[in-house]
């Protein structure tokens, strides 16, 4: 290679930086920069400056942040919210954990925030029920006014064993029973006849004739009792000097069962519990915080400050590609031409 070869080799080479660098210095003639942001926050009176950087490089050269101003600035309300507060509860979570989302007048919400806490729960009175099935009822039983029932809270899952009043009879079903017995004693059986009350009974006439006088005696009505036969049991004996015959009636009678409910104010003790709190917000609602946001416009201006250094210019150089790219094509140019060089002096050298 010859010196006018070397000469425009070298002159080229430190062309490409000075003409890059040129642009920098073009770019760098301007004493401020601008920089335009739109963002949100929820403080009405920030004044932005924490969304921009204090330094600045641009083209090898650093600019500091010397002031920023509020362009525009712009309230977005918040959705409509929902809260959800769950009873005091024991036991499984996902039985009352708030679902993921709601409607509500024709809104849909979405759950935003969900909390589940501890609490100690108060002495706490409130109305309970319990109920008693009664089964066969017949017409002369009578239910009981009060009975001791176990009465529970559900969320809590306490029971508790108290006697409370009777608050409601209901019928569930009503059927015939024939298991419906009554013994008969008949006195004086050795006469022609006997009374059963103020009705005459012939010796010679089958008891089964007078089952309405004997559902009379007793004071069973008729369209609940029903006598289908009656037998001796067994002959006459003789007792306290008087001739007697017993027997039994056999027939049916109608019963029911009836659920009788209980009910009246229950305190139940403290316990230990759990409670969920839940928030939800409109699920179209641009504003999605559940607080007020302000959407604000901010200039900043960047005062220019001086060179990037050596290292910082190295950094810079690194984020460049293009220029980078072409002064390693340079460098591997100067290397090659380099040893082209050497070898060709080497070779006169031999000759």
């Amino acid at each position: 290679m010859n010196n006018k070869h070397k000469k425009g080799f070298i002159a080229m080479f430190l062309a490409a930086p000075l003409s890059f660098g040129c642009a920098g210095i073009v770019h760098a003639e301007e004493m401020f920069v601008e920089i335009k942001k739109e963002y949100r926050t929820t403080i009405k009176d920030e004044d932005g400056r924490s969304q921009f950087k204090d330094v600045y490089e641009k083209d090898g050269m650093i600019y500091r942040l010397k002031s920023v101003q509020i362009d525009k600035v712009e309230e977005i309300a918040p959705g409509d919210t929902v809260t959800y507060d769950s009873a005091p509860f024991v036991g499984s979570f996902e039985e009352y954990a708030p679902e993921e989302a709601i409607e509500r007048n024709g809104k849909k919400y979405i759950l935003k925030t969900s909390e589940l806490t501890k609490v100690i729960t108060e002495e706490t009175t409130k109305y309970s029920e319990a109920s008693i099935r009664y089964k066969g009822v017949e017409y002369i039983d009578a239910l009981p006014e009060d009975a001791e029932v176990k009465v529970i809270y559900e969320d809590l899952k306490q029971e508790l064993k108290v006697r409370l009043p009777a608050v409601d009879y209901k019928e569930e079903g009503t059927y015939w029973d024939y298991n419906f017995t009554f013994p008969i004693t008949v006195t004086g059986y050795d006469g022609d006849s006997y009374m059963l009350g103020q009705t005459e009974i012939s010796n010679r006439s089958p008891l089964i004739d007078y089952g309405d006088q004997f559902l009379d005696y007793l004071n069973l009505p008729p369209q609940y009792y029903k006598i289908a036969r009656v037998e001796w049991d067994g002959g006459p004996v003789r007792k306290d000097g008087e001739m007697i015959r017993k027997a039994t009636a056999y027939g049916r009678k109608l019963v029911k069962d009836i659920r009788g409910t209980y009910g009246g104010d229950v305190t139940f003790p403290s316990i230990d519990a759990n409670v969920y709190h839940g928030a939800y917000i409109e699920e179209d609602a641009e504003n999605q915080t559940g607080q007020l946001i302000y959407r604000k416009q901010a200039t900043a201006i960047y005062e220019r400050h001086g060179r990037i250094g050596l290292w910082n210019f190295l950094k810079w150089l690194l984020t460049n590609t293009v220029t980078l790219a072409i002064l390693t094509i340079l460098l591997i140019v100067f290397i090659i031409l380099a040893i082209v060089k050497k070898r060709t002096k080497r070779k006169r050298n031999a000759e």
